[in-house]
Parts: structure tokens; C-alpha cells; sequence
């Protein structure tokens, strides 16, 4: 299950605002339960980012976004179907979206990249966590153990007497 986390909210993205907002909150019909469903919840339950299949349906060609919206509503999991046609609820639907079909603007590179990739925080720490253990590993071994297997510095180990050192007796 996609976190929201994980979507594209508008703010990461000039492209996509508040003009997507009457679609992705337009109601669909009722859900099992008798409420409103909404049609950014009935992405989100479809496991899709509901901005950017905004975007993408936007994009499209009028018919082609009716079929596209009518496919996903009628595989809504366990949810009764809209009062009316699926195709007019999905025309409805459509008829809310940006009046600039096909001219939303593609996602510039740095918000794509983050999209493609949404667990990038979690790469980074990750990674971060591993070079910090390596230069752990790699400090504690860096100084040979003293005497009583303990590390010593250079420091301490010139004001230890040596165990071997044997006083010789004078002549």
C-alpha cells in the first residue's frame, strides 16, 4: 500500500494546483458504507497517486480519459458500482478536469526523479547508516590491541613498563 508520503502532492509540483481539486474531490457515489466516494480516495484505493492520474487524464484525449476513469471505477474492490452508467459518471468527472487538455506542462526533471523514486529518504539514510558503520569498523581496527586485549594508544603504551624488560644486575 502506497503511504501519502509517497504521492505527488501539488506542492512538489508547479504543474499540478488547486485547478485539479473540483475532479480529485468530486463525489463518485457511495461507497459500501453509505458515504461520499470521492475520486481521490478511489485512487488512492486503487493503489494510484491520485495528482498524477490527474495529470495523465488530463492529458488525453476526452474519450480515451472517459474509458481510462470508467476502467478504474468499475474495479473499485468490494464497492458497489455508481446509481448511473459508469461511462456518465465518468464523463461527469472528466468534464471537471483543467480546461487544457493536453497542454498540462510534463513534471520537470528534479520532481519526476522524486516521483520515479519515492523512497529516496530511505536510500540516503541508509546509506549514510552504512558508511558510518564501515568507518566504525574501520577506526576500531585501525589501533592494535594492548596488553589485556584492550586498544592502547601510542601515548599510554610509553608509559607502561615493559613485561619483558629484565633489570640487569651491575658488575
Amino acid at each position: 500500500m502506497e503511504l501519502v508520503d509517497d504521492m505527488a502532492h501539488p506542492a512538489l509540483a508547479p504543474s499540478i494546483g488547486r485547478d485539479f481539486d473540483p475532479f480529485l474531490f468530486a463525489s463518485i457515489g457511495q461507497d459500501r458504507h453509505g458515504q461520499a466516494l470521492s475520486v481521490i480516495s478511489a485512487l488512492a484505493r486503487l493503489d494510484l497517486d491520485p495528482w498524477q492520474e490527474a495529470v495523465a487524464l488530463s492529458r488525453m484525449p476526452l474519450a480515451a480519459a472517459i474509458q481510462r476513469l470508467s476502467r478504474l471505477i468499475a474495479a473499485l474492490p468490494g464497492e458497489p458500482g455508481p446509481a448511473r452508467p459508469i461511462e456518465a459518471v465518468a464523463g461527469d468527472l472528466i468534464a471537471l478536469l483543467p480546461a487544457s487538455r493536453g497542454l498540462v506542462p510534463p513534471l520537470p526533471e528534479k520532481v519526476a526523479a522524486a516521483v520515479a523514486w519515492p523512497h529516496a529518504r530511505l536510500g540516503i539514510s541508509l546509506g549514510a547508516l552504512a558508511l558510518l558503520l564501515a568507518i566504525g569498523l574501520l577506526a576500531s581496527m585501525h589501533s592494535p590491541p594492548g596488553p589485556g586485549g584492550t586498544a592502547r594508544s601510542e601515548s599510554q603504551a610509553q608509559h607502561v613498563p615493559s613485561a619483558t624488560a629484565v633489570p640487569v644486575p651491575p658488575n
